[in-house]
């Protein structure tokens, strides 16, 4: 059962009562950056707001689990000074008493590292999956740069039709890791407009490789000698083969799927959503299960209208779920496809989706009607594009010009509510490399990968811990009235 829990005031009351004691014999401790930006995160992270979630994974009865929020505390301080070893950090906190007081305990009760691993089984939800089962060949198969596995056909139709029908693939042992991020990192962002309009919020989809360090082809159990096709014991047995089109190799692991939002106006990016799948899954799959999740998840409190992905995810399902969503695409066209231009006798479009006039040149936007769903264009020279054209009388029969009008209907992946090749889109469609640079956050920077750990468990938690301290970092950097007390402790320390 859940045992005693500090509130955040007492811990805030202990820590400065601590830290001023320290600083009185070591007044050049608090000179180093790292240790003041630390101080201010774990100030800033309130883990009241997640008791409810915490009790729900401790049983009613038994011996009480105590130091749950001083766990939680020590693993964010783990990443925020890069340690990969949980033994190793809790060595090198266990000799300094200052990192003790910000996990809030002191050296001699500070949780032991069986503790810690511990805490992350619990908030696990799903048991330990069978080790023991047959190996699986590494593909051959080469398919080149910037190019994805084919995918099972239908999938995604199959995926966006039960979206549609209310389904929200919650179904995933990481949730409950989704909901503490959500509670302690992305809502107070949000609060503090550091992810911009939340009633218009867009948002950038892509998935990323995570390697797993375990062995792709287990180890031996039977008494078959030479090589043999007995099933095997893995220590990672989730863990399969995938393609990484940007090294063009494949990879042992697990694929993650991020949501990250762009804040033009402070240049920040931020992920507000992620899920782990396997491998081999196409991110056009995951984007699917991941915007339903995400959706029922923020619902109270983001509006998403408008989501950027690559052109790995251009394909019709995905649009017509958008539409009736009412979400904005801003999606890239994959030039491979044989469908590209649309079909008509009478007008040519130009590779955006913008009809061409007689002079040969794409006609002018004049905005979009959402009540008949169609965009309309006029006449370059009527509309003041251009300054003359030697077609003016034959097109047109009045001042205003020949109209066209394109219906969206018809075709969503073409003509989209912001046209395609508008400065608007191309503008916004800029802000989707928010989520290359959020993966290169959590990977590069926070280090998920370099420890070479393994087993979906603790990639996941570790990839979540490094999202958190993302926020983090950005909140600390806040002026908001509402979070004066941070500051407060670095003007004292």
């Amino acid at each position: 059962m859940l045992g005693k829990w500090r509130t955040h005031a007492v811990y805030q009351s202990s820590l400065f009562e601590t830290l001023t004691t320290i600083k009185r014999n070591n007044t050049k401790l608090f000179t180093d950056i790292a240790l003041q930006e630390a101080i201010q995160k774990v100030c800033l992270m309130n883990l009241d707001i997640v008791k409810e979630d915490f009790i729900q994974v401790f049983p009613h009865t038994g011996r009480p689990s105590n130091y749950q929020p001083e766990l939680f505390r020590s693993y964010i301080l783990m990443s925020h000074f890069r340690y990969f070893s949980i033994d190793k950090w809790h060595d090198y906190a266990a000799s300094h008493v200052e990192i003790c007081a910000m996990i809030g305990v002191t050296p001699d009760n500070l949780p032991g590292a069986s503790t810690m691993r511990d805490f992350i089984t619990r908030l696990w939800l799903t048991d330990e999956p069978n080790h023991i089962r047959l190996a699986e060949k590494k593909p051959t198969t080469k398919y080149g740069k910037d190019k994805k596995p084919p995918k099972r056909p239908g999938i995604v139709s199959e995926m966006v039709g039960e979206a549609l029908n209310g389904k929200v693939f919650d179904d995933i042992p990481e949730s409950l890791l989704q909901t503490i991020f959500n509670k302690i990192a992305v809502f107070p962002s949000a609060g503090l407009s550091l992810l911009g309009d939340t009633n218009n919020l867009f948002t950038s989809g892509d998935g990323t490789c995570v390697l797993s360090h375990a062995s792709p082809y287990g180890h031996k159990i039977c008494n078959c000698i030479g090589m043999c096709s007995c099933e095997r014991r893995f220590a990672d047995p989730i863990a399969g083969w995938g393609w990484d089109s940007y090294h063009e190799k494949y990879f042992f692991g697990y694929s993650a799927y991020i949501l990250s939002v762009h804040n033009p106006s402070l240049h920040i990016d931020l992920p507000i959503y992620m899920r782990f799948e396997s491998a081999g899954q196409h991110d056009s799959v995951s984007l699917i299960s991941s915007l339903a999740h995400a959706r029922s998840l923020f619902s109270c409190h983001f509006k998403i209208k408008g989501l950027l992905a690559d052109s790995a995810h251009d394909n019709y399902p995905t649009y017509d779920l958008l539409n009736q969503w009412g979400i904005a695409p801003f999606i890239d066209l994959n030039g491979r496809r044989s469908d590209l231009k649309p079909q008509s006798d009478y007008i040519q479009f130009s590779d955006n989706g913008v009809p061409i006039c007689t002079r040969g040149t794409e006609m002018t936007n004049w905005g979009y009607d959402h009540k008949k769903r169609r965009i309309k264009y006029r006449c370059p020279e009527a509309a003041g594009s251009i300054c003359s054209c030697e077609f003016s009388d034959i097109c047109n029969n009045t001042e205003y010009g020949k109209i066209v009008y394109v219906r969206t209907i018809e075709n969503l992946r073409l003509f989209t509510p912001v046209p395609r090749g508008s400065i608007q889109w191309k503008q916004t469609y800029k802000q989707r490399t928010a989520a290359e640079r959020v993966n290169t956050r959590m990977l590069t920077d926070y280090y998920l990968e370099p420890p070479k750990r393994y087993g979906l468990k603790k990639l996941c938690f570790f990839a979540f811990t490094n999202l958190i301290n993302i926020h983090l970092d950005v909140q600390i950097k806040s002026d908001d009235t509402s979070f004066q007390t941070p500051r407060a402790w670095k003007e004292a320390c």
